[in-house]
């Protein structure tokens, strides 16, 4: 594995003590940023965490895992299917099979897959949800029939499964939104660019971020659009936005980094000079990073790091052997800011400059850690099947 840019230590509170499971990233000759456990955990300031207790769950392996995915329409999703494959292949000495469907991002569909899954006498299914609501009911009834259900990525609306794995949506949203806050002095016009509407990701981080911008009188939301976690119809819609709106627009809050390169190139066609673009957040993605920096356009990146799917196959196996897990499982996430762009809430973990691989190509996810030579349009990983 790379070293350098580290963005997937897993910290946990089980049995009375902090544990932590990191995983390198794969960004090389990148000084190491912030090591510690996940903040969102060492800041929480209840007095209890929610511990789950699994020994009901306990037999002996080899195992057989199911995984129902929400679909691959996106290059995180690739990279993070590659991840999980990986992660039961680095176990293959107790894991069995590893039984993987692809919803292709139709509820229905997804649903008849957890169904079929479950029909299978899998000994625990891990499911990334398409919408929270859609899946909750097939969740529910399966976890009743006793199969063990982690959530991954992207959760139900109910809290019937045994744990959830993901990067903390609602902090990536709040320190996204406090950044620009911060950056445009608590007065100015943003526009939220979600991802796909339904999706936990997307409305677990913009919520959060419209409760931060509700508390700044002088911050005004121009808009709310979704690009289906897409570069092309992040142009699209930003296309529009800027039509209507213009120079008005002072930021940009993006739930993720993959529509990122759709809005800058809006921005650049519509006329915008560097220099004059608003501010973004991002996450993960390559281009952005290259952009930012091409055309002077302040940017905050939180990564939400792929290499969760590879730490869902150690919680699986933790769960199987009966050890309580919290919760949520909640893995660390990097902050980097442009050079000049910190403010007192947000600073930086890894310098901005670099983050951005100028050989990779723009949707390439500097956040995963598979190594220096893993390219998801040609790795065939391996893993018991």
């Amino acid at each position: 594995m790379r070293n350098g840019f580290k963005a997937a230590l897993l910290g946990t509170l089980a049995a009375g003590f902090l544990a932590g499971v990191g995983h390198a990233q794969s960004q090389p000759a990148t000084p190491a940023g912030y090591q510690g456990a996940p903040r969102t955990e060492l800041f929480n300031p209840a007095l209890t965490t929610c511990i789950r207790d699994t020994s009901k769950y306990k037999k002996a392996p080899p195992y057989t895992i199911g995984f129902s995915n929400a679909g691959l329409g996106d290059s995180w999703r690739v990279v993070a299917l590659d991840e999980l494959k990986q992660g039961a292949e680095d176990h293959k000495d107790v894991i069995k099979k590893l039984i993987i469907t692809d919803a292709g991002h139709d509820d229905a569909k997804q649903v008849s897959d957890v169904q079929d899954l479950a029909s299978q006498g899998v000994d625990l299914m891990i499911v990334s949800a398409n919408t929270e609501k859609a899946l909750d009911p097939i969740v529910t009834r399966v976890m009743r029939q006793g199969i063990p259900v982690i959530m991954l990525d992207r959760r139900i609306s109910s809290d019937h499964f045994v744990t959830y794995i993901n990067a903390s949506d609602p902090m990536m949203g709040r320190l996204w939104a406090q950044w620009i806050v911060e950056k445009l002095h608590g007065k100015g016009n943003v526009v939220l660019l979600g991802g796909q509407a339904g999706s936990s990701p997307s409305e677990n981080r913009m919520n959060p971020a419209k409760e931060i911008f509700a508390q700044y009188p002088g911050i005004h939301i121009l808009d709310t659009v979704y690009s289906d976690w897409s570069p092309v119809k992040g142009k699209q819609v930003m296309q529009a936005v800027i039509a209507k709106y213009g120079h008005k627009i002072d930021a940009v809050w993006s739930a993720h980094g993959l529509q990122v390169p759709g809005s800058i190139e809006a921005f650049v066609e519509a006329g915008f000079k560097p220099g004059e673009i608003p501010m973004h957040t991002t996450a993960d993605v390559n281009g952005p990073l290259l952009e930012a920096i091409k055309y002077k356009v302040p940017m905050l990146e939180i990564s939400d790091p792929p290499s969760q799917y590879r730490t869902a196959i150690d919680v699986a196996l933790k769960v199987l052997s009966g050890a309580a897990v919290p919760c949520t499982y909640t893995v660390n996430s990097q902050i980097s800011v442009t050079p000049g762009d910190e403010t007192p809430s947000i600073k930086s973990d890894v310098p901005f400059d670099s983050l951005g691989l100028p050989d990779k190509p723009s949707n390439y996810l500097v956040t995963n850690d598979l190594g220096p030579t893993y390219d998801p349009t040609t790795a065939h990983t391996q893993y018991p099947h």
